[in-house]
């Protein structure tokens, strides 16, 4: 009769067999996918944090002071200050800061969705032992490989996007 430790490493040598056979094409990119939905996500929290009608308004707010500038320029006997004009170029940084804010804004939450899309239909993929894409292409550990470093970098180029957008906002915002 065997000794109890070499039964329990015998069974443990065919579970871990028999879990390893199991694994399927791709499982190792299942974590890093399911990651770099996390961090879409964080970022999907941040751009809620950043209404597209607030936006706009502190963008319009930032326009109407030009047009009083431009209206106090007109009298050619007005004299600025420094103080003065640290505040205009104040100004004119918020409006370069968001020239584009609530476009972008809106741009960027459908861009998180399709990427949150995008990650979890491949990782459904992966999860259904899938082996074929929807345009026929042969669905192996290269394939995924390749997709997973695909989506994780889009994932990461669009966060990048996301924290440049929250830091122009936070700076027109404090301007």
């Amino acid at each position: 009769m065997k000794p109890f430790h070499t039964r329990v490493s015998l069974i443990g040598l065919c579970v871990l067999g028999l879990w390893t056979g199991c694994a399927q094409q791709g499982d190792v990119h299942l974590a890093s996918l399911g990651e770099a939905e996390d961090r879409v996500e964080r970022g999907m929290n941040i751009l809620e944090q950043w209404p597209v009608d607030s936006v706009a308004a502190c963008r319009e707010r930032v326009a109407t002071r030009f047009k009083d500038l431009d209206w106090l320029v007109a009298d050619t006997t007005l004299t600025f200050t420094v103080d003065d004009g640290q505040l205009i170029g104040d100004w004119a940084r918020a409006r370069r800061y968001m020239k584009d804010g609530p476009t972008r804004l809106t741009m960027l939450k459908k861009q998180g969705t399709i990427c949150l899309d995008q990650m979890g239909n491949l990782s459904k993929a992966i999860r259904q032992g899938a082996t074929e894409d929807a345009n026929g292409t042969s669905m192996d550990e290269a394939y995924f490989e390749r997709e997973s470093s695909r989506e994780i970098d889009i994932a990461d180029q669009w966060c990048a996007a996301v924290d440049e957008t929250a830091r122009l906002l936070n700076l027109e915002i404090d301007l």
